[in-house]
């Protein structure tokens, strides 16, 4: 049970970051809302995920109430995140990846839409650091943190406070309103403006790098606690 809770959180979070990979590899300007559709559908699958991961996380929480079970799953959890993320880093599986995925959407839910990808051709890894990429890297890395934190972590400090479970809860909300605000503030509108001018490559790389610096802090933290 907790390796399915492990791997259900890591894939949301992998179908999420991915969403901005897919919107960077995947262009047809002839279709552009309708591929935005369903690059739309498969991150409302990260949502999927994560009602896999929460029922399991509250119900070892309530039921077993076993806190190394919680902190096992926890700490598998974002070790996963990491491993599924590394792939993304690859302009081979990443462009392959999203072409299959949105092919297979396109076949269920746009038949009277054929679509023609345009090849995006392979970019450096790196990205060069200026301010707005270090801006761009620490508010992504705030917003992943706060969403992430509070998400898995709610469960492991309920058994420090087992009388203040909704408390808890109620904070876990205004945390990821928090993470919310900066995302559609600071993090959306660069990179898709990014993506819109034809660039884009390094916004999504940074995306992802801090994406998995926030997954290494929480893992260490969690050695940490141990």
């Amino acid at each position: 049970m907790f390796i399915l809770a492990a791997v259900a959180y890591a894939l949301s979070i992998f179908i999420d970051v991915a969403a901005y990979h897919f919107k960077y590899y995947i262009q047809d300007n002839k279709n552009t809302r309708h591929l935005l559709s369903l690059i739309n559908i498969f991150q409302y699958c990260s949502r999927g995920f994560i009602l896999i991961f929460i029922p399991i996380m509250a119900f070892v929480t309530e039921s077993v109430k076993d806190k190394n079970e919680i902190w096992l799953i926890t700490i598998l959890a974002h070790f996963s995140v990491i491993i599924v993320l590394l792939p993304l880093y690859s302009h081979q599986f990443t462009f392959a990846f999203s072409k299959f995925v949105i092919t297979k959407l396109n076949f269920f839910f746009g038949k009277s839409k054929p679509i023609n990808l345009k090849l995006i051709n392979r970019q450096p890894i790196g990205f060069k650091l200026t301010v707005r990429n270090c801006i761009l890297f620490v508010t992504n890395y705030i917003a992943g943190f706060l969403f992430s934190f509070s998400i898995t972590f709610l469960y492991y400090i309920s058994f420090s406070f087992p009388q203040k479970a909704l408390t808890l809860s109620s904070m876990t909300q205004v945390i990821n309103m928090f993470g919310s605000i900066i995302l559609i503030i600071f993090i959306d509108p660069r990179i898709m403006g990014a993506i819109d001018d034809g660039e884009g490559f390094a916004e999504i790389k940074i995306l992802t790098t801090s994406r998995i610096l926030v997954h290494i802090t929480l893992f260490i933290i969690l050695l940490l606690l141990k």
